[in-house]
């Protein structure tokens, strides 16, 4: 196919309506980065260069959008409070967040009560997987096993198992929360089981391994078989600590009554403020 020139056109117009069409929103903003005495090829590096940040920041959103997640949490954002988390060692959980793990096709587990952070903190490692260039989807644990048990009923749990696991990291949250029949055990062995030492799971739980049993059917075998596909070769943080909403509203409290306190106690401060 030959493009002709429209004469009648001024350039700049033709030039801006080519490479909307092509979908090149540099070059359709090229006066932006256009300087005087730049060469032909220093214009068209700069374009380039330019028209790349575009393209990896659609991508990027792309990808946040199809991960799915309810909320949207950053490292920066987390608190690591040794009092609070006294097991959870920080350098391990940057060394994470370098996403290495996802190279060597490795596993994330985060243990510990509700409210201390797991879904904050896997949420915040699988970001900065996306900004690496890795994909990500995010699925609670109830919900992987209600929708295979669906595509099972529908004859298409393969396409389903095929599906879920074509993204670099499947993040499984919230397992332990809900306790599962036999056959949904089965179903969420087949994922695990699909990824094991070809992609990388996260996962997070309520629950210690010994407990695991008890949400998986109460078979013993199964939850054996799924705990060593998930844990082999695997990071496992220990999250167990105080909830975070309690932990800060009784630090907020202390802090409080310290003021109150120290007030009381200094007749001299108390009559300056007054």
């Amino acid at each position: 196919m030959t493009m002709t020139s429209d004469r009648s056109v001024p350039l700049p117009e033709a030039i801006v309506s080519i490479s909307k069409e092509l979908k090149l929103q540099a070059f359709a903003q090229y006066a932006e980065y256009v300087k005087k005495d730049m060469s032909t090829e220093e214009i068209l590096l700069e374009l380039l260069k330019a028209q790349k940040i575009i393209n990896d920041d659609g991508k990027y959103k792309y990808r946040i959008k199809k991960a799915a997640f309810p909320v949207i949490k950053t490292l920066d954002t987390f608190k690591f409070d040794s009092k609070r988390l006294p097991y959870l060692n920080k350098d391990e959980v940057m060394e994470l967040a370098t996403c290495k793990f996802v190279e060597d096709k490795r596993n994330i587990v985060a243990l510990g009560p509700s409210g201390t952070g797991k879904s904050h903190l896997m949420t915040a490692i699988c970001i900065e997987a996306i900004t690496k260039g890795y994909t990500v989807r995010f699925k609670r644990a109830s919900d992987v096993v209600n929708q295979m048990t669906e595509a099972a009923d529908e004859r298409i749990l393969s396409k389903y198992i095929k599906n879920i696991n074509a993204c670099d990291i499947l993040f499984i949250d919230e397992l332990g929360y809900l306790a599962f029949d036999p056959a949904g055990a089965s179903l969420l062995f087949q994922v695990f089981a699909a990824r094991y030492e070809v992609k990388s799971t996260v996962v997070t739980s309520n629950l210690d391994f010994s407990q695991w049993v008890a949400i998986l059917g109460n078979d013993k075998h199964m939850a054996s078989a799924l705990i060593g596909r998930l844990i082999d070769q695997s990071a496992v943080l220990n999250m167990n600590g105080e909830n975070y909403r309690l932990y800060r509203t009784a630090s907020a409290k202390t802090r409080e009554s310290e003021k109150k306190a120290d007030g009381t106690s200094n007749p001299s401060k108390a009559a300056i403020q007054s």
